[in-house]
């Protein structure tokens, strides 16, 4: 794995574990792809303390050509959106009286293709909120409607990210709809609610992660461009949802280490996955702020002279929204013979709350990481 996909996790695990503390039961999905993209964007126009505390808190110390790293990498994953229907956008609007340099432009232009938008949001705010609104909308199918509400940028606003992603779910092995019933879902020790539950027997990776008491499930979407790793603890033992052990142990080295396909098995598994649908929207300011990257936000302390000569420039605001639908769709489920495959059989109930993640496989990035709790 190159340095920027382990940066990519890194981050993803920050932002997740971050997510998970502020609401315990809450259901989870984001795009940890988009905000990256979107800063390393940003990164280049940062200097001094503004660029230090970037390039820690994206964990991209180690990586000797950032801009080319992300340049191979979206490349990559554009590609997944001619497989399945994957929207994802990640936008950095520049107010233009900030006037940036032609060099900053130019040099953002190649790695970064359709991140960067130069924008008026001194004279035109409301024509250009509606612009942007507009534009989402149509780069997301319509999936995405008003991203920006009345009041959110205004004449002072200098920069902004905007990310936005949908993705509906197409397996390597379809789950039959005949097989789909309504059961019940454990929230904790006592609740239940009622949910659609698919259900396929077919030849999967399992994995085991022993002092968890965690099996990890790889479900190959079409093509197997895309897969999703789903961490699932045995039960529900305490008066949480049961992932909290999970959560603290949590990190991109044991993430790696759980979901490498070294420790995991080819296995005939009967497994029962709820099918759901779940649109979250973060405000990722406080998130980021709390992963050390305060500077961009102060007035005070910002530092993007890379881009312009202005003084005071500041991110104003990282606005993330994603829609993720899990459904049966996928290609007919013949099950071809793998290697390596046990002969008994395992089931892999998802009938309580689990953590997930969607990878793609040629670059070994996540796309998407969540967690459902709740139908």
């Amino acid at each position: 794995m190159d340095a920027v996909q382990i940066a990519n996790t890194a981050f993803a695990v920050d932002v997740f574990k971050k997510l998970a503390e502020k609401d315990k039961t809450a259901n989870i999905i984001f795009a940890p792809l988009c905000t990256s993209t979107s800063l390393a964007l940003a990164y280049k126009a940062a200097k001094g303390d503004t660029a230090i505390q970037m390039k820690q808190g994206l964990h991209l110390e180690d990586v000797k050509d950032i801009p080319f790293g992300f340049q191979t990498l979206t490349t990559d994953a554009s590609k997944l959106s001619t497989f399945y229907p994957l929207k994802m956008v990640k936008r950095l609007y520049v107010e233009k009286s900030l006037n940036p340099t032609t060099e900053f432009v130019s040099s953002a232009k190649r790695p970064f293709p359709s991140e960067l938008e130069l924008v008026d949001f001194k004279d035109k705010t409301e024509d250009t909120r509606l612009q942007i609104n507009k534009s989402v909308s149509d780069l997301t199918d319509g999936k995405m409607e008003n991203i920006l509400v009345e009041g959110t940028v205004h004449d002072q606003t200098k920069l902004l990210v905007i990310n936005a992603a949908y993705f509906i779910t197409n397996w390597m092995k379809k789950f039959p709809e005949e097989q789909t019933k309504e059961c019940p879902f454990r929230i904790n020790k006592t609740e239940t609610k009622q949910v659609q539950m698919m259900n396929l027997e077919a030849t999967f990776c399992l994995g085991y992660i022993n002092d968890l008491k965690t099996k990890i499930l790889e479900l190959p979407c079409h093509n197997k461009h895309m897969s999703m790793l789903i961490l699932l603890p045995k039960e529900i033992e305490d008066d949480t949802t049961g992932l909290e052990q999970l959560e603290k142990e949590l990190s991109s080295e044991k993430l790696l280490q759980w979901t490498n396909p070294s420790v995991m098995a080819n296995t005939k598994v009967n497994v029962f996955l709820p099918k759901f649908k779940v649109e979250t929207e973060y405000d990722f300011k406080p998130i980021l702020e709390s992963l050390g990257m305060t500077n961009m936000f102060n007035e005070d302390a910002s530092d993007f002279s890379e881009m312009s000569e202005t003084k005071g420039i500041v991110l104003s605001q990282v606005i993330h929204k994603v829609s993720l639908e899990v459904v049966e769709e996928g290609a007919d489920s013949r099950d071809v013979p793998g290697y390596r495959i046990l002969q008994h059989k395992d089931e892999f109930k998802a009938n309580h709350p689990f953590m997930y993640f969607f990878r793609h496989n040629k670059t070994r990035s996540i796309i998407f990481a969540g967690r459902f709790c709740s139908p």
